[in-house]
């Protein structure tokens, strides 16, 4: 599998773990606000950037009254013993505007970034997207994915519903498209499909969330071995907001 697919990092609402840069950055216009956070993996879009190991994360957003927002978010990555990447640092800025109470958008452009000393994935990303009624739903695209020149699609639905107090099921699909994608290297077909369906809960501040996750891509497809792992897996993680 050639390096440059080895950051399939895309997700802020990758799967149910909801990394930094993903969550609404306004829910506290005017604020600085941060997280921390950990999980028994690191999924993106279905994918395991930690070696189907744990991830820790943390972010920090400042957003003002006039609807901008910039922020950042960090996290471990193993991208295998023959690449000595191991962090991962996403830098954003956008604009967000709510129309009504039930109706907003976003638009946001990412500057991802991988350190270690062979490290060259780091590349921008622009996206959109728009909450409605507890649907969420966003278009993500680079022309540079992981510095391959290739273009990458991500269209994403995401759909949140409170159904007990304090309790919301999670559920979230997504569609990866692109010459990354068509690329032979990477033996994922023309496109492929990840989703997730959990539950989430806010216990003494901190936030906790259970899912499964998993995709469509065919067996003969699928990654088995715990480096860049897609097989279905239960992804339980733990959150603290400050």
């Amino acid at each position: 599998m050639d390096k440059y697919f080895n950051k399939n990092k895309l997700a802020k609402l990758t799967g149910i773990l909801l990394t930094g840069a993903l969550l609404s950055p306004l829910a506290n216009a005017g604020e600085l606000t941060g997280e921390v956070g950990v999980a028994n993996d690191y999924r993106f879009r279905g994918i395991s950037q930690t070696d189907s190991g744990f991830q820790v994360s943390a972010g920090i957003d400042y957003a003002t009254d006039s609807g901008f927002f910039v922020g950042a978010w960090a996290s471990n990555v193993d991208f295998g013993e023959d690449d000595d990447t191991n962090i991962e640092l996403d830098i954003y800025a956008g604009y967000y505007h709510e129309v009504s109470d039930d109706l907003s958008f976003d638009v946001t452009i990412y500057r991802y970034n991988y350190f270690g000393e062979t490290s060259d994935y780091d590349y921008f990303e622009g996206t959109v997207g728009a909450d409605f009624h507890g649907f969420r739903a966003a278009y993500w695209y680079t022309n540079d994915y992981s510095g391959s020149d290739y273009d990458y699609h991500y269209l994403e639905l995401n759909y949140s519903w409170e159904f007990a107090e304090n309790w919301s099921l999670d559920l979230h699909i997504g569609n990866n498209f692109g010459d990354a994608i068509e690329d032979e290297d990477f033996g994922f077909g023309d496109s492929f499909v990840d989703y997730s369906i959990g539950v989430s809960t806010e216990v003494a501040g901190f936030g906790l969330s259970l899912a499964w996750l998993d995709t469509n891509l065919d067996d003969d497809v699928q990654i088995t071995d715990d480096l860049f792992n897609t097989e279905g897996t239960v992804l339980a993680s733990v959150s603290y907001a400050f």
